[in-house]
């Protein structure tokens, strides 16, 4: 839809003061990705990172496409977000018997887009199960904000005090999700960490904080390997221990 906005029924946002957020969902055929990418060119601003973005997405719903039931008659979503200098892509697909691999092998015929993506990433993880999966990427985001207002004004307001209390943390909340999430250095390692409300995001940023050295940077740089997943009670306890 080149020039044209996304109905609302496939396109949320928040204010760019506490980030933006769009999603759509696409049918799972080859010739999406084309529209996928045209997407993501009419969304974003052009600049050097868009087009790590929209390498990044492309491999990922390829990924979707290629090797899950969304190429089988499904059909895969595309959210994107974009908060505190960062950029996170998530991909849903319709479910399959294994999770998404990344192959380490050059002579491999699959795997590859995995290791490409996790190489432009400052983090990676893969959650869901059979009946669907969502592959998260979060990068580095150096362009402008796209121009785009409105929002909830509950998430933008929980967003905004996260924010508040946790400047050097990227926070956002993910509508394919529907959970909250952080990108937090610990130990040299970028991690992501999701929970179920902005409360319980609180208190383990929290805890974090105890442990992160002052004027520390957090989650905000590039790094090769993929951050660890993990819920609020692991990452609570690797970030205390």
């Amino acid at each position: 839809m080149q020039g044209q906005r996304e109905p609302d029924s496939q396109r949320a946002h928040a204010e760019n003061a506490a980030g933006l957020r769009w999603w759509r969902i696409f049918p799972g055929e080859g010739g999406q990705l084309r529209e996928l990418r045209q997407w993501l060119k009419d969304l974003l601003p052009k600049c050097e990172a868009r087009d790590d973005v929209i390498l990044v997405a492309n491999e990922l719903a390829a990924n979707a496409v290629g090797h899950t039931a969304s190429g089988r008659g499904g059909q895969f979503s595309v959210e994107v977000t974009v908060a505190s200098g960062l950029l996170r892509v998530t991909v849903g697909d319709s479910g399959g018997p294994s999770a998404p691999v990344i192959i380490d092998d050059p002579m491999s015929e699959h795997g590859r887009g995995l290791r490409l993506v996790q190489e432009l990433s400052a983090g990676m993880e893969v959650s869901g199960g059979e009946r669907g999966r969502f592959v998260h990427a979060v990068l580095e985001w150096t362009g402008p904000f796209p121009d785009e207002p409105g929002g909830d004004d509950r998430q933008v307001a929980h967003l905004r005090a996260l924010q508040g209390q946790f400047p050097q943390v990227p926070v956002w909340f993910g509508l394919a999700t529907r959970r909250w999430w952080a990108l937090v250095a610990i130990g040299g390692e970028h991690r992501l960490v999701t929970t179920g409300s902005p409360g319980e995001l609180a208190e383990v940023l929290t805890a974090v904080c105890r442990v992160i050295p002052a004027g520390g940077q957090a989650g905000t740089s590039r790094q090769p390997a993929a951050a660890p997943f993990l819920g609020a009670a692991e990452f609570a306890e690797a970030a205390t221990s």
